[in-house]
């Protein structure tokens, strides 16, 4: 990504958690911006810059010389059958992540954050609170710009895309959503946790995860949890990313460490 690229992509981050924090949700500059990078990278390099990596990928891609009529065709995304036998391996120890985040009206209180999650996921860069990809078979020495659509991938998110955003909303004004693939609510891990659930996004993909609020002036509809494929609904790998994430969310704690004071603000 170059310097123009980061600069846009970094004033369109900002658009987005502007809209959050006021609560007018997620403008959709996130998506277009995406999309705009992939269609770059497709004229320039012939792929999609959520596949590029310096590393070597366990997806799985199929090529045509036709080109679709359509403005946009969704891609067909399938797991590798080594990821799904990674479900006969036991998980690797869990580990203590931690990270700060600023909070309060006028962000002047500073948070800890912390939780254990599996070390069958490793961190990589991400455009959210914290990411990692589910890579039981690596260890820590691997490019962290490393990116693999059809990878499991553990997320901790701020500001959600539509689907989930509209869908936490809901449920904390009382309502019940219509188009999850499972829906609980969670009434003892405290106030920040009300319900898990399991959706299909706009992508195709599967997201299992708990609403959980990371701060306490802004972004009420934050969430954890983990993307996968269509293809491992039901299957032995699901039960262990599920797991992973129902850990993280059971040992998730916050830590004030500091509150400045801003008598002129």
């Amino acid at each position: 990504m170059g310097l123009f690229d980061k600069l846009l992509k970094g004033a369109v981050d900002a658009i987005d958690n502007a809209a959050a924090k006021n609560g007018n949700g997620p403008t959709g500059l996130k998506d277009l911006f995406n999309q705009a990078m992939d269609k770059k990278d497709e004229a320039i390099n012939g792929s999609s810059s959520t596949t590029a990596s310096n590393k070597p990928s366990t997806a799985t891609t199929s090529s045509s010389g036709k080109r679709s009529n359509c403005a946009y065709t969704r891609p067909k995304y399938t797991t590798p059958q080594e990821v799904l036998d990674t479900a006969s391996i036991p998980a690797k120890p869990s580990r203590e992540i931690t990270y700060e985040i600023f909070d309060g009206k006028d962000a002047e209180i500073r948070v800890k954050v912390s939780f254990d999650l599996s070390g069958d996921f490793i961190e990589t860069e991400c455009d959210f609170d914290y990411g990692a990809m589910y890579l039981p078979n690596c260890d820590d020495d691997f490019d962290d710009n490393y990116s693999d659509s059809n990878t499991p991938y553990f997320e901790m998110v701020s500001a959600p895309d539509d689907e989930i955003y509209y869908m936490i909303d809901k449920c904390r004004n009382g309502g019940t959503p219509d188009n999850a693939m499972m829906f609980l609510r969670v009434d003892d891990m405290g106030p920040r946790i009300q319900f898990k659930a399991k959706v299909k996004n706009r992508f195709g993909k599967i997201e299992y995860f708990y609403n959980c609020q990371f701060h306490d002036e802004f972004n009420p509809q934050s969430y954890i949890g983990v993307c996968y494929n269509a293809d491992v609904v039901g299957t032995p790998l699901e039960k262990k990313l599920m797991a992973a994430v129902d850990e993280t969310v059971r040992t998730m704690k916050r830590e004030v460490l500091e509150v400045e004071d801003r008598p002129f603000r």
